[in-house]
């Protein structure tokens, strides 16, 4: 398929604990308002994923984290006008560290409980790596 052009990005599962619960990040979509995503963005020259994981965190919710671990990474095919993209996203376990801007590039961020998170507007890619990230921190506590 020559006109098939590779993008590859990154982002984070970001989550914090409050009490004993856990909450995860999750931000809107650009091109839908009422669909909720996980910030994660273009790989930019030079960088790794997971140095472009944090950035995209930082740019498109506003939160500096620390990378727990790598999830995994999921395929699936855009079309940007005529140009039809195969986006290759990487997704890494990130723990919350501090808020440092509030809602940037005017997109909705907001911190959810899993069992709130089944209930959004998602993609189901988002919906099986939030129960892998879940399942994760359980295992972990």
């Amino acid at each position: 398929m020559a006109d098939l052009l590779n993008e590859e990005r990154a982002g984070g599962v970001v989550f914090r604990k409050v009490g004993r619960e856990f909450e995860y990040l999750l931000v809107t979509s650009n091109s839908n308002k009422n669909r909720w995503i996980f910030p994660a963005g273009h790989v930019e020259t030079g960088e790794s994923h997971e140095q472009t994981a944090l950035r995209e965190v930082a740019e498109e919710a506003g939160v500096l984290a620390e990378t727990v671990q790598k999830l995994g990474n999921y395929q699936y095919v855009w079309y940007h006008g005529k140009r039809k993209l195969l986006i290759d996203t990487h997704l890494f376990l990130m723990r919350y560290v501090r808020t440092v801007c509030e809602n940037p590039e005017g997109r909705q961020v907001a911190f959810f409980h899993y069992e709130e998170i089944l209930n959004l507007n998602l993609w189901e890619e988002s919906r099986e790596f939030i129960t892998k990230a879940h399942h994760l921190m359980i295992d972990l506590k």
